[in-house]
Formats: structure tokens, C-alpha cells, sequence
């Protein structure tokens, strides 16, 4: 049995307690009324007052009851307002682990509620089980929401992870009832933050981290949103850009890199807020405050034919009020939108693909390019070159990190191949040396771009940079 399974015995045996006393007592109280006193008038009034407010009493307590019950419905373990609770009362030192199945909603969708209820539940009976065969007895267990669980354990982090990674391990091995289940944990401290939800916010990120490898600095999370919010509200982006060369070894057109700045933590990039930018809700308005601010930029130089190419949130060029705004916005400022193209790119196909269609027409109405980033990498490329009218692509790094090998050889010339048959254009980044310049070159897609051709400067720095490259050539 669950730790926490046992917990709620004892709350329903002190609720049991609760309405059991008072029970006791009206009893006595009736007997003396109507046996022994006088039954006095004011005896009875007293009598048939207390009779009804304990019935009330009685309601209350076993509404109470199902309001603050203290297990979860479908694993037994305690609940997420529960496991709040029980990690702002720590009073010593331990360690908090997340623990993320995650693959919940594949088994969802392939086997049905009823199995993946019963993977999770027989899962955290494992968790349990192997616990305590480490002597590790009472630890609380807590479902924070669909494939994601809370622990409370007094070990220290070295070792907690060498033991997580061994029930991981076994679980990884052995499925749950044949089913395969995909889990990676995260752990910190309790005395990283007084708040308990600032920790399980830290927690989420950390795992996210891990999945994007990409490194945030350690920041807490609600300082992290303190730095949008000032971004946002100051304008405080800065712009630098990335020259990608053509065939013809001209500059035509800049990549757009964004940062924001922090004084208490310098320059950070879109990549390395994009995902606390969409658990806070930001996701709108910051995208439209940073092309509100590069336009303010732009504005300033003579761009003649340079193309500007800037990534954005594909959950936010689906929005119709973004839409709208930037639509206006160019024109208010009379850009022309020909010059822009958006890049995005999508782990996970959208449901409406035509409704996805229908808005990036729009955009192409307007007159901007579209690109698909990450081209041929772990995402939905192939299904949105299919179904979306995209201009350009740009080729995942893998590409450019495995030249030399003969399978993606063979994969990147049917693919610029194929590319070309669909009339889109192709681009090559990442190239860092002359000998990777030299291959990317002779496959002949329309751009390559990389620190080789050009490391990211201000705007003003590029241009110049252009107007020189540009007229030797």
C-alpha cells in the first residue's frame, strides 16, 4: 500500500472521530432531556436545536471531505494541492524530484483511458516498491498532472540520481504490463525557493532543458519572468544578423538572431526563453513587441534588396490578432513585406492542417516568404511541405555535422533534388570552416549560411560588410 494511501486512512479515521464524538455527546444530551431532567421547556429547545445542527455538521464535514480529499482518483498518490502543501512545510533540507512519463499521451491515444490509467497507477506502485527495497519507507508520492509526478526524499543529489537512474533503467526494460513507458526525471533542492510552486516551476524547466539540450542559465523562474515582462513593457531586444550567401557568392539575404537584455543577467536568447515566454503566457505579446522593435530599426538604414529572415512561433502566426497587427504594422511603416521571410518549424502536426493553410496564404498575400527550419530533423517537415505553401527550407544541423557520412550523403542530394522539383529553396547553415564550405558548396543549395561566411554582427556592420562583399563580386 501507498504511503499516502495510508495517510488517508488516518484522515478518514479522524473525520470518522470528528463526527463520532460529537454523536456521543447528543446522545447523552438527549437521554439527560428526555430521561432524567424535568423536560423543561427550555430543555427541549435546546434538544431540538442541537439535533439539526449536527446533521448540518455531519454534511459539512463529509462535503469537507471530498473538497480536500487527499488522493489522486486514479493513482492512489497524494494530489497536486497536497504536494504543494507538503513541500512548502519542509522544514529541513531535502530533495524534490519530477518524475515525467513521457509517453502518457502516445498510450493514451493507442490504447485508451483505461490502460493508460492503469500504466500510471501500476507505475507508481513500482516507484513505491522499489523505494522501499532501498529502505526508503513513507516517501511521498504525488501526481502533479496527466504523466507527471512529485517526490519528496532525504538523500543527497549524487546519490538520488544514481538511484533514480537505476529504477529508470529497470522500468525502461520491463515496461509496465508489456507497454513500454518513456520516463526522465529532474531534481532540486527544497531550499531553492521559499515558494513550493517556484520549485516545481524550476523542476519543469530543467526537464525541458534536457529534451531542447540546449543550456539555460541558471536563473529561477519567476526571475526569468520578471526579465520578459521588463523586455516587453522596455523594448529591450537586441537585434543581431547573419549574412547567408547565394550561389553566385552574394549577400542577399540576413538572418535575424534576437536576444534580450538583463542587467542583473546579461543577453540571452530567444531559444533560451521561448519555452517560460509560453508557460507564462506571453507568447502574443512578446513576438509582437520584438517585430514592433526590429522594424523600429529597420527603418533607419536604406535596405535596398535585402531579404530579412527572423523566427517565430507557429502558435502565434496562427493567431488572427498577430496577423492583423503585423500586417498593419508593415504597412503603417511602409515596409514591403516581399523583403521578409518568416521561418518556424513544429515538433507535433497541426490537427487543422487546412486552417494552417488558409492563414499561411494569407501571409503570402501579403507578400512574406515562409520557411520551414530544421529541415529533415525530428519534426513535421515532410507533412507541411506536403500540405503548406512554403517558399524555403533550412536543413537541420545534423546535415552539416555528418557530411563525411555516406548515408546522409546520399539523403541530402535526394533531398535538394527533391526540393528543386518542388520549386523550394534550400539552405545550408552552420558552416563553421572552409572544409565544410567546400562540401556544402558542391551540393548547390541556393544559400549556406555559418560563422565561415560571416559571424552575427549589428546591422550596421553587415551593411557595410554587403556593400563591399557585393560589389567585389
Amino acid at each position: 500500500m501507498l504511503y499516502s494511501q495510508l495517510k488517508d486512512r488516518e484522515n478518514r479515521f479522524i473525520v470518522a472521530i470528528k463526527i463520532g464524538f460529537p454523536f456521543t455527546l447528543l446522545s447523552f444530551i438527549l437521554f439527560y432531556t428526555f430521561k432524567v431532567s424535568q423536560n423543561s421547556l427550555m430543555d427541549v429547545i435546546l434538544s431540538l436545536f442541537l439535533i439539526p445542527l449536527y446533521v448540518y455538521y455531519i454534511f459539512y464535514l463529509i462535503y469537507d471531505g471530498f473538497r480536500s480529499t487527499l488522493l489522486d482518483p486514479v493513482t492512489k498518490t497524494f494530489t497536486r494541492k497536497e504536494m504543494i502543501k507538503k513541500i512548502q512545510k519542509l522544514k529541513q533540507t531535502k530533495n524534490i524530484v519530477l518524475l515525467q512519463v513521457q509517453n502518457i499521451a502516445d498510450i493514451n491515444e493507442r490504447y485508451g483511458n483505461k490502460i493508460a490509467d492503469h500504466v500510471i497507477f501500476h507505475f507508481c506502485l513500482q516507484l513505491d516498491i522499489f523505494l522501499k527495497s532501498y529502505n526508503f519507507k513513507d516517501i511521498p508520492i504525488g501526481r502533479y498532472g496527466g504523466g507527471n509526478f512529485l517526490l519528496i526524499l532525504p538523500l543527497k543529489s549524487k546519490q538520488l540520481s544514481h538511484l533514480l537512474h537505476i529504477f529508470l533503467h529497470d522500468v525502461k526494460n520491463k515496461g509496465i504490463n508489456e507497454i513500454e513507458i518513456k520516463v526522465d526525471f529532474s531534481m532540486i533542492e527544497s531550499n531553492y525557493d521559499a515558494v513550493a510552486e517556484t520549485i516545481i516551476k524550476k523542476l519543469f524547466f530543467d526537464i525541458y532543458e534536457k529534451k531542447e539540450q540546449d543550456n539555460f542559465q541558471n536563473i529561477k523562474p519567476d526571475e526569468f519572468e520578471k526579465v520578459i515582462i521588463d523586455a516587453i513593457e522596455n523594448e529591450k531586444f537586441i537585434f543581431k544578423y547573419q549574412p547567408l550567401e547565394d550561389k553566385n557568392k552574394k549577400i542577399k539575404i540576413l538572418e535575424v538572431l534576437p536576444t534580450i537584455y538583463s542587467k542583473s543577467h546579461g543577453m540571452l536568447r530567444i531559444t533560451q526563453i521561448e519555452h517560460i515566454i509560453n508557460q507564462c503566457g506571453y507568447e502574443n505579446i512578446f513576438y509582437k513587441k520584438m517585430f514592433f522593435s526590429l522594424i523600429k530599426e529597420l527603418k533607419k538604414y536604406d535596405l535596398q534588396e535585402i531579404r530579412f529572415s527572423i523566427k517565430i512561433s507557429p502558435v502565434t502566426l496562427r493567431n488572427n490578432v498577430f496577423i492583423i497587427f503585423i500586417n498593419q504594422l508593415f504597412h503603417q511603416n511602409l515596409l514591403n513585406t516581399n523583403l521578409f521571410i518568416l521561418n518556424f518549424h513544429e515538433k507535433k502536426r497541426y490537427d487543422d492542417i487546412h486552417r494552417f493553410k488558409e492563414i499561411l496564404l494569407q501571409y503570402k498575400k501579403f507578400g512574406f516568404t515562409l520557411s520551414l527550419e530544421n529541415f529533415a530533423g525530428d519534426n513535421t517537415c515532410f507533412e507541411y511541405i506536403k500540405h503548406l505553401p512554403i517558399d524555403m527550407i533550412k536543413f537541420d544541423i545534423e546535415f552539416t555535422k555528418n557530411f563525411t557520412d555516406e548515408k546522409y550523403k546520399i539523403l541530402l542530394e535526394n533531398y535538394l533534388k527533391l526540393l528543386q522539383q518542388l520549386k523550394i529553396q534550400s539552405t545550408i547553415k552552420f558552416i563553421d570552416k572552409e572544409s565544410t564550405y567546400k562540401i556544402a558548396s558542391s551540393y548547390e543549395p541556393d544559400f549556406i549560411g555559418g560563422f565561415f561566411i560571416y559571424k552575427p554582427k549589428s546591422l550596421k556592420q553587415i551593411l557595410h560588410v554587403i556593400k563591399e562583399k557585393n560589389a567585389i563580386r
